[in-house]
Protein backbone atom coordinates (compact mmCIF):
# COMPACT_ATOMS: atom_id res chain seq x y z
CA UNK A 1 0.00 0.00 0.00
CA UNK A 2 1.47 3.32 -1.10
CA UNK A 3 0.29 5.29 1.97
CA UNK A 4 1.98 2.79 4.28
CA UNK A 5 5.20 3.10 2.33
CA UNK A 6 5.10 6.88 2.73
CA UNK A 7 4.31 6.74 6.45
CA UNK A 8 7.14 4.26 7.09
CA UNK A 9 9.62 6.53 5.28
CA UNK A 10 8.59 9.56 7.33
CA UNK A 11 8.76 7.68 10.63
CA UNK A 12 12.21 6.33 9.79
CA UNK A 13 13.50 9.82 9.02
CA UNK A 14 12.03 11.24 12.24
CA UNK A 15 13.74 8.56 14.28
CA UNK A 16 17.07 9.06 12.49
CA UNK A 17 16.86 12.83 13.04
CA UNK A 18 15.95 12.52 16.72
CA UNK A 19 12.42 13.95 16.68
CA UNK A 20 10.83 12.48 19.81
CA UNK A 21 8.00 14.81 20.84
CA UNK A 22 4.77 16.22 19.42
CA UNK A 23 3.86 18.31 17.57
CA UNK A 24 6.24 17.76 14.68
CA UNK A 25 6.89 21.13 13.03
CA UNK A 26 7.25 20.75 9.25
CA UNK A 27 9.66 23.68 8.93
CA UNK A 28 11.89 22.25 11.65
CA UNK A 29 11.84 18.88 9.91
CA UNK A 30 12.77 20.47 6.58
CA UNK A 31 15.66 22.34 8.24
CA UNK A 32 16.89 19.08 9.73
CA UNK A 33 16.78 17.25 6.38
CA UNK A 34 18.36 20.14 4.49
CA UNK A 35 22.14 20.46 4.32
CA UNK A 36 24.81 22.08 2.15
CA UNK A 37 24.84 19.20 -0.31
CA UNK A 38 21.05 19.34 -0.79
CA UNK A 39 19.45 22.56 0.53
CA UNK A 40 15.67 22.64 0.89
CA UNK A 41 13.67 25.84 1.27
CA UNK A 42 10.03 26.11 2.32
CA UNK A 43 8.00 29.27 1.69
CA UNK A 44 4.39 30.35 2.16
CA UNK A 45 2.77 32.64 -0.43
CA UNK A 46 -0.80 33.67 -1.09
CA UNK A 47 -2.42 32.37 -4.27
CA UNK A 48 -6.02 32.04 -5.36
CA UNK A 49 -7.71 28.90 -4.09
CA UNK A 50 -8.06 27.37 -7.57
CA UNK A 51 -4.37 27.65 -8.47
CA UNK A 52 -2.79 25.04 -6.21
CA UNK A 53 -2.45 23.97 -2.61
CA UNK A 54 1.26 23.28 -2.65
CA UNK A 55 4.25 22.79 -4.92
CA UNK A 56 7.53 20.94 -4.66
CA UNK A 57 10.22 21.52 -7.27
CA UNK A 58 13.87 20.60 -7.39
CA UNK A 59 16.86 18.97 -9.03
CA UNK A 60 19.82 16.91 -7.91
CA UNK A 61 21.20 20.08 -6.29
CA UNK A 62 18.31 21.04 -4.00
CA UNK A 63 14.57 21.61 -3.68
CA UNK A 64 11.95 24.20 -2.81
CA UNK A 65 8.49 23.86 -1.29
CA UNK A 66 5.82 26.52 -1.84
CA UNK A 67 2.60 26.32 0.17
CA UNK A 68 -0.50 28.38 -0.58
CA UNK A 69 -0.91 30.50 2.55
CA UNK A 70 -4.52 31.24 1.59
CA UNK A 71 -5.62 27.73 2.53
CA UNK A 72 -8.29 28.77 5.07
CA UNK A 73 -7.86 25.86 7.48
CA UNK A 74 -4.50 26.07 9.29
CA UNK A 75 -4.45 22.33 9.89
CA UNK A 76 -5.05 21.56 6.25
CA UNK A 77 -2.26 24.01 5.42
CA UNK A 78 0.02 22.14 7.83
CA UNK A 79 -0.84 18.80 6.20
CA UNK A 80 -0.20 20.30 2.74
CA UNK A 81 3.28 21.39 3.82
CA UNK A 82 3.97 17.88 5.15
CA UNK A 83 2.63 16.39 1.89
CA UNK A 84 5.04 18.49 -0.17
CA UNK A 85 7.87 17.47 2.17
CA UNK A 86 6.98 13.91 1.22
CA UNK A 87 7.42 14.70 -2.46
CA UNK A 88 10.86 16.18 -1.73
CA UNK A 89 12.10 13.32 0.46
CA UNK A 90 10.60 10.41 -1.48
CA UNK A 91 10.60 11.63 -5.07
CA UNK A 92 12.81 14.65 -5.78
CA UNK A 93 15.75 13.53 -3.64
CA UNK A 94 15.44 10.02 -5.06
CA UNK A 95 15.34 11.22 -8.67
CA UNK A 96 11.82 9.90 -9.33
CA UNK A 97 10.43 13.25 -10.48
CA UNK A 98 11.36 16.91 -10.03
CA UNK A 99 8.14 18.89 -10.22
CA UNK A 100 4.90 18.51 -8.27
CA UNK A 101 1.92 20.88 -8.16
CA UNK A 102 -0.86 19.61 -5.92
CA UNK A 103 -4.40 20.96 -6.19
CA UNK A 104 -7.98 19.89 -6.81
CA UNK A 105 -7.20 17.89 -9.96
CA UNK A 106 -4.58 15.86 -8.09
CA UNK A 107 -7.06 15.21 -5.30
CA UNK A 108 -9.60 13.90 -7.83
CA UNK A 109 -7.00 11.55 -9.35
CA UNK A 110 -5.57 10.61 -5.96
CA UNK A 111 -6.18 6.85 -6.14
CA UNK A 112 -4.73 6.68 -9.65
CA UNK A 113 -1.47 8.34 -8.66
CA UNK A 114 0.86 6.29 -6.42
CA UNK A 115 3.21 9.24 -5.86
CA UNK A 116 0.42 11.38 -4.43
CA UNK A 117 -0.64 8.51 -2.19
CA UNK A 118 2.94 8.08 -1.00
CA UNK A 119 3.18 11.81 -0.21
CA UNK A 120 -0.09 11.69 1.72
CA UNK A 121 1.14 8.70 3.71
CA UNK A 122 4.40 10.55 4.36
CA UNK A 123 2.47 13.56 5.69
CA UNK A 124 0.43 11.32 7.96
CA UNK A 125 3.48 9.52 9.31
CA UNK A 126 5.40 12.77 9.70
CA UNK A 127 2.73 14.63 11.67
CA UNK A 128 1.34 11.58 13.49
CA UNK A 129 4.19 9.06 13.92
CA UNK A 130 3.02 5.76 15.35
CA UNK A 131 5.47 5.61 18.27
CA UNK A 132 4.36 9.05 19.51
CA UNK A 133 0.64 8.86 18.69
CA UNK A 134 0.21 5.53 20.46
CA UNK A 135 0.95 7.17 23.80
CA UNK A 136 -1.79 9.80 23.39
CA UNK A 137 -4.82 7.49 23.37
CA UNK A 138 -6.01 4.11 24.57
CA UNK A 139 -6.33 2.97 20.94
CA UNK A 140 -10.11 3.06 20.71
CA UNK A 141 -11.38 4.81 17.59
CA UNK A 142 -13.76 7.39 19.01
CA UNK A 143 -14.17 11.15 18.77
CA UNK A 144 -12.45 11.86 22.07
CA UNK A 145 -9.26 10.08 20.97
CA UNK A 146 -9.41 11.55 17.47
CA UNK A 147 -9.68 15.03 18.97
CA UNK A 148 -6.64 14.37 21.18
CA UNK A 149 -4.57 13.42 18.15
CA UNK A 150 -5.91 16.30 16.07
CA UNK A 151 -5.03 18.87 18.72
CA UNK A 152 -1.67 17.42 19.70
CA UNK A 153 -0.48 16.87 16.13
CA UNK A 154 -2.06 19.97 14.55
CA UNK A 155 -3.99 17.93 11.98
CA UNK A 156 -7.61 17.83 10.85
CA UNK A 157 -10.14 15.48 12.42
CA UNK A 158 -10.31 13.55 9.16
CA UNK A 159 -6.54 13.11 8.99
CA UNK A 160 -6.49 11.98 12.63
CA UNK A 161 -9.31 9.52 11.96
CA UNK A 162 -7.49 8.08 8.95
CA UNK A 163 -4.28 7.66 10.93
CA UNK A 164 -5.84 6.10 14.02
CA UNK A 165 -8.06 3.76 11.99
CA UNK A 166 -5.06 2.60 9.96
CA UNK A 167 -2.97 2.00 13.08
CA UNK A 168 -5.74 0.01 14.78
CA UNK A 169 -6.89 -1.83 11.60
CA UNK A 170 -10.53 -1.77 12.70
CA UNK A 171 -13.79 -1.99 10.69
CA UNK A 172 -14.69 1.69 10.88
CA UNK A 173 -15.87 4.41 8.53
CA UNK A 174 -16.43 8.14 8.75
CA UNK A 175 -19.41 9.70 6.97
CA UNK A 176 -19.53 13.45 6.36
CA UNK A 177 -22.70 15.52 5.94
CA UNK A 178 -23.27 19.25 5.83
CA UNK A 179 -26.66 20.67 6.81
CA UNK A 180 -28.02 17.10 6.63
CA UNK A 181 -26.83 16.70 3.01
CA UNK A 182 -24.50 13.78 2.22
CA UNK A 183 -20.99 14.92 1.20
CA UNK A 184 -18.65 11.91 1.21
CA UNK A 185 -17.27 9.10 3.33
CA UNK A 186 -13.93 7.57 4.33
CA UNK A 187 -13.79 3.87 5.11
CA UNK A 188 -11.04 1.41 5.98
CA UNK A 189 -10.47 -1.76 3.99
CA UNK A 190 -11.77 -3.66 7.02
CA UNK A 191 -15.24 -2.07 6.74
CA UNK A 192 -17.10 -4.55 4.52
CA UNK A 193 -20.51 -2.96 4.06
CA UNK A 194 -21.69 -0.50 1.42
CA UNK A 195 -22.42 2.92 2.94
CA UNK A 196 -25.73 4.56 2.04
CA UNK A 197 -25.03 7.93 0.46
CA UNK A 198 -28.22 9.50 1.75
CA UNK A 199 -29.11 12.64 3.67
CA UNK A 200 -29.55 12.57 7.43
CA UNK A 201 -32.98 12.01 8.94
CA UNK A 202 -34.35 14.14 11.76
CA UNK A 203 -33.77 11.20 14.11
CA UNK A 204 -30.13 10.94 13.07
CA UNK A 205 -29.68 14.67 13.55
CA UNK A 206 -31.19 14.47 17.01
CA UNK A 207 -28.58 11.90 18.04
CA UNK A 208 -25.67 14.25 17.21
CA UNK A 209 -23.48 15.62 19.96
CA UNK A 210 -22.77 19.31 19.59
CA UNK A 211 -19.00 19.01 19.87
CA UNK A 212 -18.52 22.77 19.97
CA UNK A 213 -20.46 23.13 23.23
CA UNK A 214 -20.53 19.63 24.71
CA UNK A 215 -17.08 18.29 23.81
CA UNK A 216 -16.09 15.19 21.87
CA UNK A 217 -17.73 11.95 23.04
CA UNK A 218 -16.13 8.54 23.47
CA UNK A 219 -19.40 6.59 23.44
CA UNK A 220 -21.46 5.15 20.57
CA UNK A 221 -25.16 4.53 20.00
CA UNK A 222 -26.41 1.17 18.84
CA UNK A 223 -28.41 1.82 15.65
CA UNK A 224 -30.28 -0.05 12.95
CA UNK A 225 -27.67 -0.78 10.25
CA UNK A 226 -30.18 -0.18 7.43
CA UNK A 227 -30.16 3.54 8.32
CA UNK A 228 -26.50 3.76 7.34
CA UNK A 229 -25.40 0.77 5.25
CA UNK A 230 -26.55 -2.13 3.14
CA UNK A 231 -26.38 -4.79 5.85
CA UNK A 232 -25.65 -7.78 3.59
CA UNK A 233 -22.20 -8.66 2.27
CA UNK A 234 -20.69 -11.95 1.08
CA UNK A 235 -22.87 -14.21 3.18
CA UNK A 236 -22.78 -11.99 6.25
CA UNK A 237 -25.62 -10.00 7.79
CA UNK A 238 -24.95 -6.96 9.95
CA UNK A 239 -27.55 -7.09 12.70
CA UNK A 240 -26.25 -4.11 14.69
CA UNK A 241 -24.14 -1.05 14.04
CA UNK A 242 -22.47 1.47 16.33
CA UNK A 243 -22.63 5.16 15.44
CA UNK A 244 -21.27 8.33 16.97
CA UNK A 245 -22.12 11.69 15.35
CA UNK A 246 -20.79 15.15 16.13
CA UNK A 247 -22.00 18.55 14.98
CA UNK A 248 -19.26 21.01 14.05
CA UNK A 249 -19.02 24.51 12.62
CA UNK A 250 -20.72 25.44 9.33
CA UNK A 251 -23.30 22.69 9.73
CA UNK A 252 -20.85 19.83 9.26
CA UNK A 253 -21.81 16.50 10.83
CA UNK A 254 -19.13 13.82 11.13
CA UNK A 255 -20.20 10.27 11.99
CA UNK A 256 -18.06 7.29 12.91
CA UNK A 257 -19.58 3.91 12.06
CA UNK A 258 -18.22 0.75 13.63
CA UNK A 259 -19.08 -2.88 14.30
CA UNK A 260 -17.53 -5.96 15.88
CA UNK A 261 -17.95 -9.73 15.63
CA UNK A 262 -21.02 -9.66 17.89
CA UNK A 263 -22.81 -7.58 15.25
CA UNK A 264 -22.37 -10.18 12.50
CA UNK A 265 -24.54 -13.13 11.56
CA UNK A 266 -23.67 -15.80 9.01
CA UNK A 267 -26.46 -16.02 6.42
CA UNK A 268 -25.00 -18.96 4.50
CA UNK A 269 -27.03 -22.13 5.03
CA UNK A 270 -25.42 -25.49 4.46
CA UNK A 271 -27.43 -28.16 2.67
Amino acid sequence: MEEQKGAAEAESLLEDLGFDSLPIKVEQFINAVSDNSFPINIEFHGFSADQFLGKAVGSDEGAAIIVNSNIPDSRRLNFTAAHEAGHVCMHIMQGVSQNFACGDSELRDYFKNPLERQANGFASGLLMPKRLVKSITDGDINWYNIKQISDKCDTSLEAAFRRLSWLEKAPVAMVIHQNKQFKRFVSTKHFDFYIQQTNLSNEQMASCTNAIHEGFPSDFDSVDPIDWVTPEHKGMHLSELYASSILLNEGFIYTILSYDDDCLEDTDVDD
